[in-house]
């Protein structure tokens, strides 16, 4: 019993299990859009060890290109993302983003206290991944460069004072830690970006949580900040969810 307490325990409170009965992969959705809103869907089931949180918010977001009929694997149109904290997290997801060559995120900037030379050297150098097979450059004060694609590096550690407006960010992926409840995250969006994705357990209920694999279909567009919970949560839930259809799950009163 001690361990089913442990188990349940570390699944976070507004994190919704989906029924026993559910066991089929989440679906991603291709949007016609008006704007920001859903109109028309063409949708499609992807294998389960290749989605990713970060597909299901860029199926909502895409801007369809006019006359194109959206088709699996197609990109419509780049999402601009900015990784606010350039720390393991942040530095894991950009590495991921790179190795994805048919993403619909396009990394625009990020938001590194200390800088391009930190930014440049850390991203490069990773004691736990390795050296990271890419061609890393400094281009100038305010810019690094992957492979021949520009990447802007901001320091303020302030998010209403970042330049989101001005780059068209629709994503921030934000790993800095510091910024979990809505007064806080919801900053981003009041400097220009329209979704915030916090890479933690977020404060508070009005912040429902998604995990891939568990209940990542029921995200739902209309919300502008969300979590993809904890490392821990990631690994746990997953799992947690085959025990609890299978066995059954109980806490002790």
């Amino acid at each position: 019993m001690a361990i089913h307490t442990a188990l349940t325990s570390s699944i976070p409170i507004n994190t919704a299990l989906p029924s026993k009965s559910s066991r089929s992969f989440p679906t991603q959705c291709l949007s016609k859009f008006s704007g920001l809103r859903s109109t028309g869907c063409v949708t499609y089931a992807k294998n389960g060890r290749e989605s990713s949180f970060f597909d299901a918010v860029a199926a909502q977001l895409m801007t369809k290109t006019s006359g194109s009929t959206p088709v699996k694997g197609e990109t419509l149109a780049k999402l601009k993302v900015a990784i606010n904290g350039f720390g393991r997290i942040g530095k894991n997801f950009l590495r991921c983003w790179h190795d994805r060559k048919d993403s619909p995120l396009d990394v625009v900037a990020v938001n590194e206290t200390g800088g391009v030379k930190t930014a440049s050297h850390l991203l490069k150098y990773d004691s736990t991944l390795g050296t990271f097979k890419a061609d890393v450059r400094i281009v100038n004060d305010t810019t690094i460069n992957i492979d021949g694609k520009p990447i802007q590096v901001v320091s303020n550690r302030e998010p209403l004072q970042l330049p989101w407006a001005d780059l068209g960010v629709d994503i921030v992926i934000e790993a800095t830690g510091a910024f979990l409840d809505s007064e806080k995250a919801g900053k981003h969006i009041k400097a220009g970006a329209k979704k915030v994705i916090i890479t933690a357990l977020a404060q508070g209920l009005d912040i429902p949580t998604y995990v891939v694999g568990v209940n990542a279909e029921k995200y739902s567009h209309d919300i502008k900040i969300v979590s993809n919970a904890s490392c821990t949560t990631n690994c746990l839930a997953p799992l947690v969810k085959v025990m609890d259809e299978t066995f059954g799950i109980v806490k002790e009163p």
